[in-house]
């Protein structure tokens, strides 16, 4: 009788065990394919807006007026286009001890201020260890006198869980703990 218990008690926890895994597994495939999903968005913009461009050149030919328009779009678009190669951030450059793609000054909506130089962080602790994070981003683990924070760098289009930010712009989080306001993400403002 005792026996029979058991194996039930067994079957009911492997029962549970065996749901924890698939919803675990279908909840990670789906954050995977936001994140794939807003990339594709984030391309299927700046493609439109390259066509949008090309198609106002062929028309500007037309009238003065309208050679003006287009050449200031083709200048923004050639900004846009140049903002968007100089925020790529170089994951691999970063690993090998590179900060280039994040040299400047990020700042969050509460005022707080990292700035980077191409050697690290300037004045906000000392960069020990440096990772690659299971959803693309890129980890720091920081030493600032007898303490330390860990920082958090998401390449644009990758998704923040639970916070809503720009998608279009690289930001980073750091403290002690995992921020809770969209206020408490970093965005690069030089």
């Amino acid at each position: 009788m005792k026996i029979g218990k058991g194996i039930n008690w067994i079957l009911i926890l492997l029962s549970c065990v065996i749901a924890i895994v698939v919803i675990s597994s279908l909840l990670f495939f789906n954050h995977k394919k936001h994140d794939a999903e807003a990339v594709n968005t984030t391309t299927e913009q700046v493609s439109t807006t390259s066509t949008t461009t090309t198609s106002t050149t062929t028309t500007s030919s037309t009238t003065t007026q309208d050679s003006v328009t287009t050449t200031e779009e083709k200048i923004s678009t050639q900004e846009e286009q140049t903002n968007a190669k100089s925020q790529k951030i170089d994951e691999q450059a970063i690993l090998n001890g590179d900060f280039s793609t994040l040299v400047g000054t990020w700042r969050n909506g509460l005022g707080q201020e990292f700035t980077f130089d191409k050697n690290g962080l300037v004045n906000s602790g000392n960069i020990e260890k440096v990772s690659m994070g299971n959803h693309g981003t890129i980890e720091f683990s920081v030493r600032s006198g007898f303490t330390g924070y860990g920082m958090s760098v998401y390449p644009a289009g990758l998704i923040i869980d639970g916070l809503d930010s720009d998608l279009s712009k690289n930001r980073l989080t750091a403290g002690q703990a995992a921020p809770t306001s969209s206020e408490q993400v970093f965005y690069k403002v030089d």
